[in-house]
């Protein structure tokens, strides 16, 4: 079988930046490094999630080449919503890159993770909380764009909190299912009704950072609503 050297790159490289996932979940008796991850849903995080599919890895990310670093450890939460990782961190690991806790193969579609950098010492103790977001859907009705010049502009980006990981900015769509953006200027034209719709979080606020500028006169605020797990909410904004 003849390679160009295309190929033997290719290959080469799917099999350098490879994880390693040949010791996960393997016990510790000295040097130890404590993951306590607590997983949480629903308004400030409050309600723990049981069966919440966790993983912990190591790896060091680079352009254009990174260590793609290893899978340390997997498994599920309690009815408390905690799960604890106990491991021997390799003596790479404390000098760069970054460990990442993560939520695997959640039914909603969310994934959330969060990551550390810059941890130096074996025996170091993190306290991990990640919030792992319910499924609802949000539509927005822009409403009665008038402009007057091409200056004047109408927005209103919706987010919601990852209480502890970031907010998380919503993705929209037209009625016809194509990605939109949720922002208007005077040079695109005036407008009686727009409606985009996304994901949102469930049994939490969805935020809006809303932006309006009129006759060289800017207006800004952050409104919110409470969007129920499953709900459709409409979410009305005049220009």
């Amino acid at each position: 079988m003849k390679y160009t050297l295309i190929t033997f790159l290719t290959l080469l490289l799917t099999s350098c930046l490879k994880r390693n996932e040949a010791e996960v979940n393997k016990g510790c008796t000295d040097s130890c490094m404590t993951f306590n991850v607590r997983v949480g849903t629903d308004n400030h995080s409050s309600t723990p999630v049981k069966d919440a599919s966790v993983e912990l890895s190591w790896s060091r990310p680079a352009t254009p080449f990174g260590d793609p670093g290893r899978l340390i450890a997997k498994g599920n939460t309690n009815s408390s919503g905690v799960i604890n990782f106990e491991f021997k961190p390799q003596p790479k690991e404390l000098v760069g890159g970054r460990y990442s806790v993560s939520i695997k193969n959640n039914i909603d579609g969310f994934q959330p993770y969060i990551s550390y950098y810059d941890i130096a010492k074996y025996d170091t103790v993190v306290n991990a909380y990640i919030h792992l977001p319910s499924k609802a859907t949000i539509r927005i009705i822009f409403k009665n764009f008038n402009p007057k010049t091409n200056q004047d502009y109408f927005s209103a980006s919706p987010y919601f909190s990852g209480y502890g990981t970031q907010n998380l900015n919503i993705h929209l769509t037209n009625v016809n299912g194509g990605l939109s953006n949720p922002y208007f200027s005077g040079s695109d034209g005036g407008f009686s009704k727009v409606e985009l719709i996304g994901t949102t979080a469930g049994n939490q606020f969805t935020y809006f950072s809303i932006l309006r500028k009129k006759n060289g006169i800017r207006e800004d605020l952050i409104d919110s609503v409470y969007v129920q797990k499953n709900e459709t909410r409409i979410y009305e904004i005049e220009y």
